[in-house]
């Protein structure tokens, strides 16, 4: 999630910005020296962030592998997904490797795009790996990427605010986050206790699949057959419904908010509790030219229905291969080179880029130097995907549209969960 295409104003500077850095991508690729005539060329795409230390690695691995990196510098998001999508049906050979992301797996692997890695893959990585982060990147029993901004969603809290009002002990249960809240809001720290991105939009979604997880909740069964208008998926919903309604403890305009919004009013000192994207999200918790919390902010694990049930949800990321690659040898070398577990602990120092191996997240090394690393260690072990279906996209826009309307009144949550259900199987039939 954390190369994710955002949308709103951060985009369209992007996008105005789009020529000149790939101008600027194509002149930072060194020339090739008198020494590396017989260089293999590797195609790939990205995006504007994080591309001056994406650069330096491709430089890296070219003067240590002689593998060169022909970079098509992009924004992330539809855009991309367009552009990776329209290179497969042309024959999939324009872009030899590529950042793929977990809801696009089953898609891509179903229509045959990507090339399997279950035969490369040493057993010191499938000891290594953090389970969610292989989830994210299998499809029917097929492994197809090394994890790249392994990222998931951490509950964070405002120390300061809990202990002005003798609150010392993190809240375990929703119905600690209740209590907790109303008290704040009761003794004027705060007006909403919290917010969420519940704007009807993917970020809707990815904050539904977290909340059914704590509340036991499941999505579909191993047939595609959905299950969430049932049971702790239901019960979830109608907790979002009853927090702003009811509870009165979360901004109403979470209703048009994203992630960048709740992000920002937990900087502000604006609300107590949030759920945030990040492989170290209380960096720019702590960042004074941002915020003015610093200091101030914890992490905890996610609260759930019984406070046994403290699942988040992630965005796993990885690189992966085509499945037509002209140089399959020479992109899995890639691959471990990006996403290996020394590389990826190489992204995580110089790029805060999120890790999906216990080995970098549990070092103490590590650890030392990010802290809040050791708490999202626990974490790690409690995480959801969002479901790996070849036509998500689909299902995910009438998901996030069902949802909307049930927290915004249209609805009962049982009335939408019963018609998001069968949408999903009119979609499912469809595909």
């Amino acid at each position: 999630m954390a190369l994710a295409f955002k949308e709103d104003m951060k985009m369209r500077k992007k996008k105005g910005m789009l020529f000149l850095v790939g101008f600027l991508a194509l002149a930072l690729i060194a020339p090739v020296s008198a020494q590396q005539t017989n260089l293999v060329e590797l195609n790939t795409l990205s995006g504007p962030n994080n591309l001056d230390f994406l650069l330096q690695r491709f430089q890296q691995l070219q003067t240590e592998k002689g593998i060169r990196v022909n970079v098509n510098v992009l924004p992330y998001g539809r855009d991309a997904v367009m552009k990776l999508v329209a290179s497969f049906m042309t024959g999939g050979t324009q872009y030899d490797v590529f950042v793929l992301d977990c809801i696009d797996v089953a898609q891509y692997a179903s229509a045959g795009w990507l090339y399997p890695i279950d035969d490369l893959v040493p057993e010191s990585y499938r000891k290594d790996i953090i389970p969610f982060a292989k989830d994210g990147m299998m499809f029917q029993g097929k492994w197809y990427g090394l994890p790249w901004a392994s990222e998931w969603k951490s509950f964070v809290y405002n120390t300061t605010m809990l202990k002005k009002e003798g609150l010392t002990e993190f809240p375990k249960t929703w119905k600690d986050v209740v209590s907790y809240s109303q008290k704040l809001q009761k003794d004027k720290v705060v007006k909403y206790s919290t917010a969420f991105s519940w704007a009807q939009k993917e970020c809707l979604v990815c904050d539904f699949v977290a909340l059914a997880a704590t509340f036991g909740g499941q999505f579909f069964d191993d047939n595609l057959n959905p299950l969430f208008n049932k049971g702790g998926a239901v019960d979830a919903l109608q907790w979002m419904i009853d927090s702003l309604y009811t509870y009165k403890i979360v901004d109403p305009a979470s209703l048009m908010w994203t992630e960048d919004d709740v992000m920002a009013a937990m900087q502000q000192g604006d609300i107590s509790y949030c759920l945030c994207w990040g492989g170290s999200p209380l960096v720019p918790m702590n960042n004074p030219d941002q915020s003015k919390v610093v200091g101030q902010v914890d992490i905890g694990l996610m609260p759930s229905v019984d406070g046994k049930h403290p699942y988040t949800v992630a965005g796993p990321m990885g690189w992966a291969i085509s499945k037509n690659t002209k140089h399959p040898k020479e992109a899995w070398e890639f691959v471990q080179f990006m996403a290996g577990p020394e590389g990826s602990r190489i992204a995580l120092e110089k790029a805060g880029i999120a890790i999906g191996w216990k080995s970098i997240i549990e070092d103490p090394a590590i650890q030392k130097k990010f802290p809040e690393l050791k708490k999202m260690a626990v974490q790690a072990q409690y995480i959801v995907n969002r479901p790996a279906v070849p036509w998500y996209h689909e299902f995910s826009s009438m998901l996030a549209e069902e949802l909307h309307k049930a927290l915004t009144g249209k609805m009962t949550a049982q009335q939408a969960l019963d018609e998001a259900v069968a949408k999903t199987l009119e979609i499912k039939k469809a595909y």
